[in-house]
């Protein structure tokens, strides 16, 4: 049957190189586990409780699983999100984050509604403000695809996503202005008769634990990373 381009390739080449690139050998891993133990009860001594204060337990983090063939990590689904403003006052300004989702993905984008009240917005439970595709599958590695290898080639500006970046589980986020939305090759021929066009942004959920595992798939997949710059000083002394 037919499958993706990049899902050939990760299934074919980078998911065997990830097993390896991340896998920590037993003894390492009961060192870490040792260290982990001994920094947590050293907290743990070094920290009372305030009585007059309500603590919240924290949240247990998932400990990160042993690298094996079945738990390699995977892309598991992209969300295509358009935010409209514009809808506040006219919901027709919604159709073309509707359609323009439905020419980037080939799939029917869904309207996203608001779930709270916000006085200072002048936006009620229930209006619609936004729109979304969420891709899984071969269509998901399509549009990652065609956004790896055609758009960011495009882009004027754009270097990578930071090394900070990341929820923490190993999910990452892409935000893009109104100007990169022609860069796809679907759009080309359709973008003058959009009335209005606007930003998007690119959900990326993986099965990763931890940003680390979730950037070394991505960077594999092709998506650029880079390291925050220190802005270089200005001053000239002899």
């Amino acid at each position: 049957g037919y499958q993706a381009r990049l899902s050939q390739f990760y299934h074919n080449t980078l998911r065997d190189d990830l097993m390896v690139l991340q896998y920590v050998p037993p003894a390492e891993r009961a060192r870490q586990a040792a260290v982990h133990e001994e920094q947590k009860a050293a907290h743990q001594s070094d920290w009372a409780p305030n009585p007059l204060r309500r603590h919240k337990p924290k949240a247990q983090r998932a400990r990160e699983p042993q690298s094996k063939p079945h738990n390699v990590p995977f892309v598991q689904k992209v969300t295509v999100h358009i935010r409209c403003r514009e809808a506040l006052n006219n919901k027709n300004h919604l159709l073309s984050a509707l359609m323009a989702l439905q020419i980037l993905t080939g799939r029917r984008a869904e309207i996203v509604r608001a779930r709270s009240d916000a006085a200072a917005w002048k936006l009620r439970k229930g209006m619609p403000i936004a729109a979304k595709v969420d891709l899984e599958g071969d269509d998901m590695f399509e549009f990652l695809d065609k956004l790896i290898e055609v758009v960011l080639p495009r882009m004027k500006e754009y270097s990578g996503l930071r090394m900070s970046s990341g929820d923490g589980n190993g999910s990452f986020t892409l935000g893009f202005d109104d100007s990169v939305i022609g860069l796809f090759p679907e759009m080309e021929m359709a973008y003058d008769m959009f009335p209005l066009i606007t930003g998007f942004s690119v959900n990326i959920v993986t099965t990763a634990a931890r940003n680390a595992a979730g950037r070394q798939l991505l960077s594999g997949l092709g998506l650029p990373f880079v390291h925050a710059r220190k802005p270089a000083d200005e001053s000239f002394t002899l």
